[in-house]
């Protein structure tokens, strides 16, 4: 006989850099990053992981300063940073 916990789905851990990469490749059109950092966050928590915006944020703006450099989003910064997909 089988325990519950086996009996239970696991859910696959979402990592914060995994998130942020899921993120940006997603983009479709203009946002901030402080709406990607949210978003990003959202599916760690999803996935049983703890909420932890300020990490997040470093790890979304790695994956976008990667993208950038590749020329696949442009980043303007006034006072949020805007992020356009090219």
């Amino acid at each position: 006989m089988a325990t519950k916990k086996a009996q239970q789905e696991k859910v696959k851990l979402v990592t914060r850099a995994d998130a942020a990469n899921r993120v940006v490749g997603d983009l479709d059109g203009q946002t901030t990053l402080s709406e990607l950092v949210r978003k990003a966050d959202e599916l760690v928590v999803k996935s049983g992981g703890k909420s932890n915006l300020a990490t997040q944020k470093d790890y979304v703006r790695r994956s976008l300063e990667s993208a950038a450099s590749f020329g696949l989003v442009r980043l303007t910064k006034p006072t949020d940073t805007v992020v356009e997909k090219l």
